[in-house]
């Protein structure tokens, strides 16, 4: 099994705990990073955690000409494209489940990687949480568009018909297009992308619209992440992996915002339906997956360190 993902130096403490998760749940799978702005620092930092553990991880260097071409923007960053640029840093390898670096592998990811593709060029969740006036401005529906957040990839496909190449090339006529890397993906693989079920990307921040399960990945997309606040949704599943993991990174703070705890109280008094739905979800997900999950955690930890 071949998992990848890639980082900045911001997303450094993200990427550590990912490679942990998945590791934890998967661990004869072969890890790589692809550096896409990482500090030698953050560099020494990954090796170092890995070797720790003795995690099968290769860091892979981006070429940075490339990535000083393609768009970013204050949301994101040039590490966004590193799945982009797979298919040529491993040449080696004919398939790959690609996840970014704010997310966390919660179970074993065995039926991804034994996934039967066919003569499809990734699989991928749809995203579900896109604007109908962007995607029609782009020609696609909410039905096909995949979130590229977590995706598994034929490599040798990608290679055979260039689908990288393509992409940016879209990006390179089109540096305003939004959500730049996503939607390049998805125009190009359209009609060739397999559906996955929700749980193996689960936007955590959207907790409440999508049907009740038990995630195989929770993905932090969106602003708050759980190293930096721990009441965004779901942070208590990284904090599990990050003290388990012994990484060096802070305990993060409690942010709480005077006026989003004031918009959450009226709410509840008012009794609108959201807000009490937040709680209803809240406390499903604390007693059927937060729990039962913390204790695996700490259980499989434990028994590595006998």
């Amino acid at each position: 099994m071949v998992i990848v993902s890639g980082s900045d130096t911001k997303f450094v403490p993200g990427v550590l705990i990912l490679i942990y998760s998945a590791w934890l749940n998967n661990p004869d799978a072969q890890f790589y990073v692809i550096d896409a702005g990482i500090s030698a620092k953050g560099r020494d930092r990954i090796d170092a955690f890995c070797r720790r553990h003795g995690i099968r991880c290769g860091l892979l260097k981006a070429d940075p000409a490339l990535l000083a071409r393609l768009p970013v923007a204050i949301h994101w960053s040039q590490a966004v494209y590193a799945r982009l640029l797979i298919p040529e840093l491993l040449p080696q390898h004919s398939r790959a489940i690609y996840i970014d670096s704010d997310a966390v592998v919660t179970t074993s990811l065995s039926e991804l990687w034994d996934l039967d593709l066919g003569d499809n060029l990734v699989a991928g969740c749809l995203d579900g949480m896109m604007d109908p006036a962007f995607l029609a401005g782009v020609g696609m529906r909410a039905d096909e568009y995949v979130n590229s957040g977590v995706i598994v990839m034929d490599l040798d496909r990608w290679r055979a018909e260039r689908v990288s190449e393509q992409a940016i090339a879209i990006l390179d006529a089109r540096p305003d297009l939004g959500y730049p890397d996503q939607t390049a993906l998805n125009l190009v693989t359209r009609g060739r992308a397999k559906l996955l079920d929700r749980r193996f990307n689960f936007l955590a921040r959207e907790i409440t619209r999508f049907e009740k399960m038990t995630p195989s990945i929770v993905h932090y997309a969106g602003p708050d992440k759980p190293w930096a606040n721990k009441r965004c949704p779901l942070s208590e599943i990284f904090e599990a992996y990050r003290i388990a993991s012994g990484a060096d990174i802070p305990e993060p703070p409690r942010g709480w915002e005077f006026k989003t705890f004031r918009r959450t109280v009226m709410g509840l008094l008012s009794l609108r339906p959201k807000y009490w739905r937040r709680v209803a979800f809240g406390r499903h997900y604390r007693a059927a997956f937060v729990d039962p999950h913390i204790a695996m955690v700490k259980s499989k930890a434990a028994a590595l360190m006998r």
